[in-house]
């Protein structure tokens, strides 16, 4: 195989990682979720809301970013990922999509997101992901 070839295929494997976690967060499947990433990930989210941070490991992200966004929603309703614009190259993958929900609260929930994985060995080593955190604390959090 060229190197060309290898970096294609490394990058439709890497790619194919983050479409696999994203169907996950739609279907809300722990299974998936936990299958693809990293035990050792980091996820950072920048940002002065409540859950910005930098968390290391699974459990840590789970339980301080996933669970507490999953509860943010109804979980009756469609939590839907959009893909409008997907980039990867070698391990770095860079998707550009919107998300859309019901807020527990019964509000519409939609918002452009940012996100840029590093995919090594079949799992999301890490996740850096960008969004509108004004509109994010106001409609999760009622946060103005």
């Amino acid at each position: 195989m060229t190197q060309a070839a290898e970096r294609t295929q490394e990058a439709l494997d890497a790619k194919s990682v983050v479409h696999r976690y994203l169907q996950g967060l739609r279907e809300r499947d722990a299974a998936v979720i936990s299958g693809v990433v990293a035990a050792d990930a980091v996820y950072r989210i920048p940002g002065s809301h409540p859950v910005a941070g930098t968390w290391t490991g699974l459990g840590e992200i789970a339980e301080k970013f996933l669970i507490p966004m999953g509860e943010r929603f109804d979980p009756t309703a469609e939590y839907a990922v959009d893909i409008l614009h997907v980039i990867a190259e070698g391990d770095e993958v860079s998707v550009e999509c919107v998300t859309r929900a019901t807020t527990r609260d019964g509000a519409p929930y939609v918002l452009d997101i940012s996100a840029q994985f590093t995919v090594r060995e079949g799992k999301i080593r890490s996740m850096r992901e960008y969004f509108d955190t004004e509109y994010f604390g106001r409609t999760l959090f009622g946060r103005v």
